[in-house]
């Protein structure tokens, strides 16, 4: 079967198999020839220069390969470029593109190095690097060029993982050769671009006017996920950067002395006073030699600082907070060594002042060293509110500590071994020699290079010391990292667990919830129930009642209300059903209605009536389009639908004016539990139409309904799509409970739109039957909150499409204590759903209102 699978593939990708295997026998057998001249023509012939120009050797260096796993990777890189650009664009439009592409980028790239010599006032040093192509200019603008042709997931994949390692390699390396590849996928992806036109956004209806006419609302922001990739991918090229330019033989990027300072390789200061006394020399901070590799314990104690950025770019990408200012620590101290490396040091060394500096470009590569950092810390700080899943004050407390006594025990180690060994070093070590050595023994050499090595050790006890203490810590804070990297949710991995369970034995049509990231759990004294909420401003919100044992729920709710008051938080039961909101009542609470659940019976399910007539039509629709549905977990579904749907949810979010809701509203990390269930709608063509997900609800252990959470559908999908989706899973259950009548499920929750369905005459009383003036101030606010976030997701829209099917409205509550806290809890209710809402995005809410309301 998988011979076959491959022969299929082989077929459908002929031009990208042929390809590559002509440009790996095209290297072999050039090899086999150099080898018959005796290496007569090396292949550091092919090298040439700006200055001494030679498009002879830049053409074949497109083609040969310096080794056998260069050919290996670049062959790798051929095949999977054109087989994606083929299977998009076709063979001939692959073929004009990658040559269109090649040729400007040689060409805007060579330009591209000439204006940067002139930049750093020394043409000659930029124009005199020997440099070669590679193959990936060949390739690199088709496959930006077929960005424009995929869907909007890989179409983002492409471009950042594309231009991630372009950019490493041109910022920290500065080869030549690479502004060429940068410039020729610049040039294919315009190509794209104009070929395959602007990418299809999703319009969402609005009584908006500037919605209506297409415009883009003036709070349009970038969604929380896509925001923390682009960060996270920058972060990593600020990590990777001192690897590239220690092993770069150029150093002419832009940030090649930055990254050089963040290597574990040392300034020569002889060198550099030379070159400043030097007046006659210019650019000459790019042309100090700063590849003198020390000790190998210092290599590696400035290699594990890079592993550690590594890891908090990881958290950057994953949201953790403590990752983000963590990075911005680290930009903030870039900049302070680019200032200290090129202005005061130059300062001290030279008696030029400041026109020195400018005669010999420091200025200029102070600028341009020191200002990305600067930029993406003040980005990062600006953008802080994104980053919100916290590592937790007990984790964060004990790694903090295993840092200090770490460091601690390392300097003490060294400080002891030296004072009771000092001849062990030359020359002989004072306490005084010791403590001024104590910083260079756990900073990146990089930061040391304004102070000289005072003493090196002679025996090999005094080296593994010398060397291993600064090691030692920066593994530990490894360690700590890693640790922290964890989500704060795990914190107490053996309650989620346990919780996770609880679902199981008993819960309502919502109580799944209760499994998702970002909840709390207490549990009850037998362990046999629990409450989910989250703490938000002194507010413990739950995430509706308790679930687990339904025995034990009514004291759960007066228990769990006693913890709260221990743990001076303000219990909320939010999201809550009439049995517990009755029961509340009796016990001296408040209540308000916040939505309407909508319940359907699939036992009685029929579709038969005037009133189904938009259902009829639906799925009548589907069957004649040759559209079906599938029923399966996320797991369980192939691998390029588990691609598509994560596509639709993005392109969704993507169209969104806020954030995307969170709370009791699931994304695409909610589908990932196997209990889940997917019900999915796919064309005759494999192309994935909507997506529905269903949550499931136990009692007694025994499955006896399933609840709605996750829609979303194709900007281009047939109108009705939902509709299909949501009928087909009600005759799926009223099917599955006819056949076996034991297991019949007893509900289909098409679940409750969040502040939406709200009747004001409608159980909103107090438990003398009258209605407080507390209760009309948190339903007018809630209202409003609601008419704020109308024009963004829709509630109203979504409550009112699920009434086509006919179903039962329960209504739910939240409960409250204290009516003094009505305005708190107002907010902590915004503030669960939309954790990341800033006052901007607010105000700009109010003013669209404002406009559709003229």
């Amino acid at each position: 079967m998988l011979w076959g699978d491959a022969k299929q593939w082989n077929k459908n990708h002929n031009f990208a198999t042929i390809t590559t295997a002509v440009f790996v026998a095209i290297n072999i057998v050039l090899w086999v020839i150099l080898a018959c001249f005796g290496h007569r023509l090396p292949l550091r012939y092919l090298n040439t220069t700006i200055a001494d120009f030679n498009i002879g050797k830049l053409l074949v260096s497109l083609i040969l390969t310096r080794g056998v796993l260069q050919m290996f990777g670049c062959a790798l890189l051929i095949i999977f470029v054109l087989a994606v650009a083929e299977s998009r664009m076709g063979v001939v439009r692959t073929v004009v593109v990658a040559l269109v592409s090649a040729l400007g980028g040689l060409v805007v790239g060579i330009g591209l190095c000439y204006g940067i010599g002139l930049a750093y006032q020394d043409v000659g040093f930029i124009t005199r690097q020997q440099f070669t192509l590679s193959p990936v200019v060949l390739v690199i603008g088709a496959l930006m060029a077929a960005s424009a042709y995929s869907d909007t997931l890989m179409r983002r994949r492409i471009r950042l993982l594309g231009y991630i390692a372009i950019l490493v390699m041109l910022l920290y390396g500065g080869n030549p050769g690479d502004y060429c590849v940068l410039a020729a996928a610049l040039i294919g992806q315009i190509i794209g671009r104009v070929c395959a036109g602007a990418p299809k956004r999703k319009s969402f209806p609005s009584k908006n006017k500037a919605e209506a006419s297409g415009g883009m609302r003036p709070w349009q922001f970038v969604p929380v996920l896509e925001s923390r990739r682009i960060f996270g991918a920058l972060s990593a090229i600020m990590a990777l950067g001192p690897l590239t330019a220690i092993t770069s033989p150029n150093h002419a990027g832009p940030l090649s002395t930055l990254g050089l300072l963040m290597s574990p390789d040392s300034v020569d200061d002889v060198m550099l006073a030379d070159c400043l006394a030097n007046n006659t020399k210019q650019g000459c901070f790019l042309q100090l030699d700063l590849l003198r590799v020390f000790m190998p314990g210092g290599v590696l104690r400035s290699l594990l600082p890079t592993a550690v950025m590594l890891v908090l770019a990881w958290g950057v990408y994953r949201g953790r907070r403590f990752a983000a200012i963590g990075t911005v620590v680290v930009d903030i101290l870039q900049v302070f060594v680019a200032v200290v490396y090129y202005l005061f040091i130059p300062l001290t060394l030279s008696d030029g002042g400041f026109s020195a500096l400018v005669r010999h470009g420091a200025m200029f590569a102070c600028i341009a060293t020191a200002l990305p950092s600067l930029l993406f810390a003040v980005a990062l700080i600006m953008s802080m509110s994104q980053f919100n899943i916290a590592v937790g004050w007990h984790r964060l407390a004990h790694g903090l500590c295993a840092m200090v006594i770490a460091f601690l025990a390392c300097a003490g180690l060294f400080l002891i071994y030296g004072m009771a060994s000092p001849n062990s070093f030359k020359p002989a070590v004072t306490m005084e020699s010791l403590l001024a050595e104590l910083p260079g023994r756990f900073l990146p050499i990089g930061f040391l290079h304004f102070s000289g090595l005072s003493f090196e050790p002679k025996t090999l006890l005094a080296s593994v010391v010398f060397q291993g203490v600064g090691l030692v810590f920066w593994m530990v804070v490894l360690v700590v990292m890693l640790r922290w990297m964890k989500d704060a949710t795990q914190e107490n991995e053996a309650v989620r667990e346990r919780t996770g369970r609880l679902v199981e034995l008993g819960g309502e049509s919502m109580s799944f919830m209760a499994t998702w990231e970002g909840n709390q759990y207490w549990l009850s004294p037998s362990k046999r129930s629990a409450v989910a909420y989250r703490t938000v401003n002194g507010i413990a919100l739950t995430c509706t009642g308790p679930f687990g044992d339904p025995a034990e729920w009514e004291s759960d709710l007066k228990e769990f209300s006693s913890y709260c008051a221990m743990q001076s938080l303000i219990p909320v039961f939010y999201s809550v059903h009439r049995e517990q909101r009755d029961f509340l009542l009796k016990l001296g609470w408040h209540s308000i209605e916040v939505g309407g659940e909508m319940v359907v019976d699939p036992r009685s399910w029929k579709t038969t009536g005037k009133k189904w007539q938009d259902i009829r039509t639906a799925i009548n629709k589907a069957k004649r389009e040759g559209i079906t549905d599938v029923y399966s977990s996320f797991a369980d579904a192939p691998f390029d639908v588990r691609e598509q749907i994560e596509d639709i949810s993005d392109e969704w979010t993507s169209g969104k004016a806020l954030p995307e809701m969170k709370f009791t509203l699931g994304g695409v990390e909610e589908l990932r539990d196997p209990r889940v269930k997917l019900l999915y709608a796919i064309d005759e063509n494999g192309c994935v139409l909507g997506v529905t997900s269903w949550m499931p609800t136990w009692r007694d252990g025994r499955l006896i309904g399933w609840t709605l959470d996750f829609m979303r559908h194709r900007t281009d999908s047939p109108n009705g799509i939902m509709e299909f989706l949501i009928a087909r899973m009600a005759q799926r259950l009223h099917d599955e409970g006819e056949a076996d009548p034991q297991n019949a499920v007893e509900f289909m929750s098409l679940s409750a739109a969040p502040l939406a369905g709200m009747n004001p005459e409608r159980d909103n009383i107090d438990e003398n039957g009258n209605t407080s003036e507390g209760m009309v101030i948190l339903q007018h606010g809630l209202q409003l909150v609601a008419n704020l976030m109308e024009p963004a997701y829709g509630f109203r829209s979504l409550f009112n499409f699920k009434r086509k099917f006919q179903p039962a409205e329960e209504p739910v509550y939240v409960c409250y204590r204290d009516s003094a806290k009505l305005a708190q809890i107002g907010l902590a209710v915004v503030r669960a759903y939309v954790p990341t809402i800033t006052v901007k995005q607010a105000v700009g809410m109010m003013k669209t209102i404002g406009n559709g309301h003229k």
